[in-house]
């Protein structure tokens, strides 16, 4: 487990429908000294619920994949954010992670927005993702799966070290989502990373910012500023991390629970 991880969250505005533009204005923002760089969600193209065929055209699809790709190699470090994509004549949510040696990992959000009515055209992701990042083990979510403790919840057993967290949060919610990221780094003892967007999309609904890098006690690294773009930077500690569940051992105190 490497001593320490140098983390970058690239907050921005998303331009709607526009893969090209926002390649340009990621690859722009990259960071070249991080281990881990993530963009907010569906950063190429907004959430652009009603234009599903043209987000999940296949050759968008495969240039969002290339592009991670390209940038993982280019920056050396694992690169992430989420795309729409269609499996068989539904969609998903996919919160892609690729490394600097080519290696392309992902998880499906598994939470569905009801309220918008997602379960209409999206299928929920079935499976718990951990990847390893020099020797730490790494939980992927997307966004509303920050509501959910149960489906993030750490096993003592075989704990991850930290959660990487993908979003388009709205303004209006934005408590919800700075209070529950630190809730859930407590919780697992773990560190957390939550990225999101900032800007107006293509519905009109505004969004903030005020990403986050969060310490396994739940205590703020930094925070983004207020409607700003801007690259967010943190350091991890595995030191750090394991003093604080040596010396608090609280995963080891909690329910078993299953599944279903």
């Amino acid at each position: 487990m490497k001593d320490e991880l140098h983390i970058a969250l690239i907050q921005s505005d998303i331009s709607w429908l526009d893969p090209e533009a926002n390649f340009a204005s990621f690859a722009d923002h990259m960071p070249l000294d991080a281990d881990v760089i993530l963009l907010p969600e569906t950063f190429a193209t907004g959430f652009a619920t009603k234009d599903l065929d043209v987000a999940t055209d296949p050759q968008t699809v495969d240039a969002i994949q290339a592009f991670l790709l390209l940038q993982a190699n280019r920056c050396q470090s694992f690169v992430g954010g989420s795309a729409f994509v269609k499996v068989d004549d539904r969609y998903r949510n996919r919160f892609f992670l690729a490394s600097p040696q080519g290696e392309l990992n992902f998880v499906d959000k598994r939470h569905m927005f009801s309220i918008a009515g997602e379960a209409e055209h999206f299928d929920a992701g079935q499976s718990q993702v951990t990847v390893q990042v020099h020797g730490w083990a790494m939980r992927l979510a997307v966004c509303y799966d920050l509501r959910f403790p149960v489906w993030l919840r750490n096993d003592p057993k075989d704990p991850y070290d930290a959660l990487l967290l993908v979003a388009n949060w709205p303004e209006s919610r934005v408590d919800a989502w700075t209070t529950l990221l630190r809730a859930r780094a407590m919780e697992n003892q773990c560190y957390v990373a939550g990225v999101n967007r900032v800007g107006v999309d293509g519905f009109k609904v505004p969004h903030s910012g005020q990403s986050q890098l969060i310490g396994p006690e739940g205590g703020l690294l930094t925070q983004g500023a207020t409607h700003q773009q801007q690259v967010l930077c943190a350091t991890w500690s595995s030191l750090k991390l394991k003093a604080v569940r040596k010396r608090y051992p609280f995963l080891n105190d909690g329910d078993a629970f299953t599944l279903d």
